[in-house]
């Protein structure tokens, strides 16, 4: 038989090892699902976020945005609790610890609103009628009145000012910072950023990153400061590190520095996990039934947090919505423990757990990278992605330790044959 030369050597090795780095996914079961009202329609969820009560967190809310009807928020057991159909909604977002008049304080819920053409503010007060959601200074125009956003994000910064990231549905991304005024808000933009069309964006508070989800590009980073300039690097690219297509992104933070970023892939119906501090992959998994039936397809929307929500979520929560319910015969969403996340990869995922002293502030999901939550990883559970476990925030996915060892001892030894001759 011929031998192979060097370059094809390599080349074979490299394919091999490239190939194991992209599995199967691992199927994760959901233990509940919403059931959708006759007011929230079917099959025009675009986005979703967590409320957490800061009182009860088995009380927690989920907040959809309906591109045909508006805002909706639904208990933990899947319950629908309220809709507000004053216009239709593209995306949502919270974040606690909004200050309000008299020197209390609530969690700001951001709308992308598509009819009112802006940013449309609301705050959660759990004992208010109808569910807990209501319009904040209900006479004022929306903020950035007259242009249309398909997501929006709101995050804090490091001097604790509160900041919204807005996708344009033209394309692009603004960056605001937040003022309350007179029991209202008003938004000032400190930067617009050409980033193409938005499908994701979520804010890494230790790292002071904005992830960017770039319509058939990949994801995208930057600086989280106002003044940091407008170029991003790209960190991962569509078909690099198993992402055929990207789609909403969340950060699940394990502690201030550990965790992961997971990016929706609505094509393969997957979620793509990538270690927090490296941006290696991780690997993927899907979400089904028992027996994989009623798998999530098409996903417009995910939830992935740390924090224990009750007695049904002591191990944090995963949401993610399914464009394909066969059990609604429209759209919901499905929910499942984190513990069930983690434990289907090999090995396990890191699972996160609150001391009893922390919490969120009023309800925000945004966990501000602080302390109180420590890290439960169980046998061998890994520190991260496989990768190199420093802070450069390397988006290159890298081949397999014996993978890299086999390619250099067979090549040294094709080199050494090769000088015999």
């Amino acid at each position: 038989m011929r031998n192979l030369s060097l370059s094809a050597l390599t080349a074979v090795l490299v394919s091999t090892a490239a190939g194991a780095q992209t599995p199967a996914p691992v199927e994760v079961p959901y233990t509940s699902q919403t059931q959708p009202g006759a007011r929230s329609g079917g099959g025009t969820v675009n986005d979703v976020a967590l409320w957490v009560n800061p009182v009860d967190p088995g009380a927690s809310r989920l907040i959809t945005a309906d591109l045909n009807n508006g805002l909706f928020t639904y208990a933990l057991d899947g319950g629908e609790l309220q809709g507000i159909t004053e216009g239709t909604a593209a995306s949502v977002d919270v974040l606690g610890g909004f200050p309000l008049a008299g020197g209390a304080s609530a969690a700001l819920v951001l709308s992308a609103n598509s009819t009112l053409t802006g940013l449309v503010p609301y705050v959660m007060e759990p004992g208010a009628d109808g569910g807990g959601l209501v319009r904040l200074s209900p006479t004022a125009a929306p903020l950035d009145v007259g242009v249309s956003y398909g997501t929006v994000r709101l995050a804090r910064a490091a001097d604790g000012a509160i900041q919204a990231f807005g996708g344009l549905a033209a394309g692009g991304l603004r960056q605001f910072v937040l003022t309350p005024t007179d029991g209202g808000v008003t938004a000032t933009p400190v930067r617009d950023i050409p980033a193409g069309t938005v499908q994701g964006l979520v804010v890494d508070p230790a790292y002071r990153v904005l992830y960017v989800a770039q319509q058939g590009q990949g994801l995208y980073r930057y600086d989280v400061n106002a003044d940091a300039g407008i170029t991003g690097t790209q960190v991962v690219g569509l078909g690099d590190g198993g992402l055929s297509s990207v789609g909403r992104i969340a950060l699940y933070e394990a502690s201030g520095v550990d965790g992961y970023l997971i990016a929706s892939d609505p094509t393969a119906n997957t979620f793509v996990v990538f270690d927090r501090r490296t941006l290696g992959r991780v690997g993927a998994f899907e979400v089904v039934q028992d027996g994989g039936t009623d798998a999530v397809e098409q996903s417009r929307g995910l939830v992935a947090y740390s924090g224990a929500l009750g007695k049904a979520f002591p191990e944090g929560l995963f949401v993610a919505h399914d464009g394909v319910s066969s059990s609604t015969l429209g759209d919901n969403l499905k929910l499942t423990s984190w513990g069930n996340v983690a434990r289907a990869f090999t090995p396990p995922l890191l699972i996160a757990q609150e001391e009893a002293d922390a919490g969120t502030q009023d309800g925000g999901t945004v966990r501000d990278g602080g302390g109180g939550v420590i890290v439960q990883p169980g046998d061998g559970n890994p520190s991260g992605g496989g990768s190199t476990d420093d802070d450069s925030g390397c988006g290159c996915t890298s081949a397999s330790v014996p993978a890299m060892a086999t390619l250099g001892l067979l090549a040294l030894s094709l080199l050494g044959r090769q000088r015999k001759r």
